[in-house]
């Protein structure tokens, strides 16, 4: 027996149709979930979460299929995020994340948002040399950056994308956190590109 579950979440139906069409040129079986579409006709332009859901035993070729990158994310360093997200609020929260070379998060640094800002963040420059030079001292390097969102979905906003930093970073936001179910999800910017990576916190 199956069980249908997430593969990938789109801002846009037209992006959940395409996903489809992709996974049935390799064979395999999938179905659109769009839970909040309000009704609206499937080929409407409107922005909302839409789910795009594959046989559980599809789930390992589904992301190889859609080239979603995996990412396991350790429970400590989780709780860190989601802890640093509440004691921020109402502000956005932020901080950097160290890895090793293998690219598996070591440590999280809770930092300070130096704009002081509900909708957008810039870490304190101070505090993120010290983080480079911890991490590099430890033999890992910092290769990703969290935020938090307030209120809007996990999900990057105008401000994130146009924010610069390093390309190859891992982008991990969480949000909403004034909402009841506040989640972690990731990203990567690629010159305004923006793809998102699965994650799976371990517990």
């Amino acid at each position: 027996m199956t069980t249908p579950v997430t593969v990938a979440v789109y801002p846009y139906r037209s992006d959940a149709d395409i996903a489809v069409a992709r996974l049935a040129a390799d064979g395999i079986r999938s179905a659109v979930r769009a839970d909040d579409e309000g009704g609206l006709s499937p080929g409407f332009f409107t922005r909302f979460g839409v789910r795009v859901e594959v046989d559980d035993t599809d789930l390992d070729d589904a992301y190889e299929s859609l080239g979603i990158e995996r990412v396991t994310i350790a429970r400590d360093i989780a709780e860190a995020m989601f802890a640093h997200a509440v004691w921020a609020y109402p502000d956005e929260a932020c901080g950097l994340i160290a890895m090793d070379d293998d690219g598996d998060a070591k440590m999280v640094f809770c930092l300070t948002n130096t704009d002081a800002s509900k909708h957008r963040f810039t870490i304190d420059p101070a505090e993120h040399h010290g983080c480079v030079t911890y991490a590099e001292s430890a033999g890992w390097h910092v290769g990703g950056v969290f935020h938090s969102h307030t209120r809007s979905e996990a999900y990057p906003s105008e401000s994130d994308t146009g924010g610069g930093g390093d390309p190859e970073w891992l982008q991990v936001i969480i949000g909403p956190v004034a909402g009841p179910n506040p989640v972690v999800r990731a990203y990567r910017f690629d010159g305004g590109v923006v793809n998102e990576a699965s994650v799976t916190v371990d517990p």
